[in-house]
């Protein structure tokens, strides 16, 4: 592979020296703009090793990485069942079973209905989209939405 040191090609070629050998070579360094994707979260690494040792079935993760390609910020989670039925071809009693486990597994937390869907939030033990700084912010808001909702 040839990286040549053009601008167009949003890659700087830094020249770095080994300090053994005196050997010259060159390191591709990309710039941020080559970045393509979408939207990011910041993922929590305790979270996930939690969630692989759940025994999440193969359709149960399908769908939650879906729920997480779908995060709003501060962990929103706005998105009706049937839109994820459609998109994965899952079953929709299929979602709304994966679903209940997400709640009662505590990933996720029901929040109020929107519409003719509930929304849900994304516990922050597994990931935060926003600041980092909101992550407290948005563990405080769901443990008091859960001490609410417990005492209706």
């Amino acid at each position: 592979m040839t990286i040549s040191n053009k601008p167009d090609n949003r890659v700087i070629l830094k020249e770095m020296v080994d300090r053994d050998t005196g050997e010259i070579f060159h390191i591709p360094i990309f710039t941020r703009s080559t970045y393509k994707g979408g939207g990011f979260f910041m993922a929590m690494q305790e979270g996930f090793i939690h969630l692989a040792k759940l025994g999440l079935k193969g359709q149960e993760m399908q769908i939650l990485m879906y729920v997480f390609g779908k995060l709003d910020f501060e962990n929103w989670i706005r998105i009706s069942q049937t839109e994820i039925s459609n998109e994965l071809e899952i079953a929709r009693p299929h979602i709304s079973a994966a679903f209940k486990t997400f709640v009662d597994q505590g990933i996720l937390h029901k929040g109020p209905k929107v519409g003719t869907s509930w929304t849900y939030r994304l516990d922050p033990s597994f990931g935060v989209k926003g600041r980092a700084k909101n992550e407290k912010k948005i563990r405080e808001e769901i443990h008091l939405s859960v001490i609410e909702g417990k005492k209706k």
